[in-house]
């Protein structure tokens, strides 16, 4: 076998078929088949086995059909891309094997030059996909800057913030871009922007170790051009997904992206607690209401005993509406901290651009909510660049962060937190 070959297994319950496919590409350089599989059960083992570049899966076969066996390998052996072959050209059926992860497809019979250039064409944008996205071999090892996004109160548009954030971060050359949705019981990400996803960072958290490659396979490319890792599609699924999982996902994506903005839940649990920490900066969310304020202070408390410092930490006042009876310098007074951003409220634009899965910073650019955006991300952006060492908070002990929070507020409030 030459080492510029494409490395193909042929997964196909007639033999016949499989000759023919296999007698094709012998026609043509640059191909090898590496394996042959009878049922979608073998494919997916000979997949996890072999790691080929490609496979050829038929979408009716005994034991474990070709959609089931082609999600499967997206998840299980995602360097390896499935090319499904139809007897006939159904859109629904074709929309189902890519909703499953396929990346292209042939009508039965193949034949002739179409059958070797779709399989060359799929093999080099999946390559060059692959090299632009999670290159897994760099002249140097990238620093990208980790946003987390928190509020102490629920309802107070946080994953609004977050969503529009990451995309008007990636509207900058040559950026790239990943959003975590760590709400890990009722998280909204992919429902503000349209998408119902296949895979989750509960996938992630199934494996017994984080690497890159499946972590790329959990990620899904919305049409502003933003990656999006999403939360557990049902929320008993959150309880698999641990601190590590997520100290580990945020380490791999900080190597591939510019910017990793993460949505947290409101909690100060062990989640919120490792993401804050891995964090350049926590965008701390309130609003102009008393109670928002008061969660505000204690949480500011805590961070300052946690070793965040003012650079760290940027108090973000969003819904700024000349009805309300209180105003940017109560903030400031009550909390003793500069409001960094204040976005103002647009309830209809909010409303209309979550229903329609579409970010205001996208729809409505010039809008005044758009340009406080535009601000947030300004402010999140380091002028200079600066190691991540000097940019994350003073040395950590080496306890969980639930261990080291309740330590922080035993000291502050003089009892312990227990969980």
């Amino acid at each position: 076998m030459r080492e510029s070959s494409i490395k193909i297994i042929i997964a196909d319950d007639n033999d016949e078929t499989r000759k023919h496919l296999r007698e094709l590409l012998s026609t043509h350089e640059g191909f090898t088949v590496i394996g042959e599989a009878a049922n979608g059960l073998e494919a997916v083992t000979l997949a996890k086995k072999l790691k080929p570049d490609i496979v050829l899966m038929d979408i009716d076969m005994p034991v474990m059909g070709g959609l089931e066996a082609t999600r499967a390998i997206s998840v299980e052996a995602p360097m390896s891309s499935v090319i499904v072959l139809l007897v006939e050209g159904d859109p629904e059926c074709l929309r189902e094997a890519m909703a499953a992860g396929a990346r292209n497809y042939l009508v039965k019979p193949v034949f002739g030059d179409e059958f070797a250039d779709t399989i060359r064409k799929t093999y080099q944008l999946e390559a060059e996909r692959r090299a632009r996205i999670m290159p897994m071999v760099a002249p140097e090892r990238k620093e990208g800057r980790i946003i987390t996004v928190f509020s102490a109160k629920g309802g107070v548009g946080k994953t609004t913030v977050a969503t529009n954030l990451a995309v008007e971060l990636s509207k900058k050359p040559n950026r790239n871009v990943v959003m975590v949705d760590l709400d890990l019981q009722f998280g909204d990400a992919a429902i503000m922007l349209d998408t119902v996803p296949l895979r989750t960072i509960a996938d992630i958290a199934r494996e017994e170790e984080v690497d890159p490659e499946i972590v790329e396979a959990c990620l899904f490319t919305h049409s502003t051009g933003i990656r999006v890792l999403p939360s557990p599609l049902r929320p008993e699924q959150a309880e698999i997904v641990t601190g590590k999982h997520v100290e580990a996902i945020l380490s791999i994506l900080a190597e591939s992206f510019d910017f990793v903005v993460v949505d947290l839940p409101q909690g100060l649990g062990d989640i919120s607690l490792t993401a804050m920490d891995a964090a350049d900066v926590v965008c701390l969310i309130t609003s102009l209401e008393l109670h928002a304020i008061k969660n505000a202070n204690i949480c500011l408390e805590l961070m300052d005993a946690l070793g965040y410092d003012d650079d760290k930490v940027k108090l973000v006042v969003n819904r700024l509406s000349r009805e309300s009876s209180l105003d940017i310098s109560d903030v400031e007074k009550t909390l003793k901290r500069q409001v960094k951003i204040s976005i103002p409220y647009e309830g209809k634009l909010v409303v209309d651009s979550v229903n329609k899965g579409v970010p205001f910073v996208v729809s409505n650019p010039h809008a005044k909510i758009s340009l406080a955006i535009k601000d947030l991300a300004k402010a999140v952006t380091p002028q200079n660049k600066v190691e991540k060492a000097e940019a994350g908070s003073p040395s950590r002990e080496s306890l969980s962060p639930s261990r080291r929070v309740a330590g922080v507020f035993a000291g502050m409030f003089g009892f312990f937190i227990h969980g």
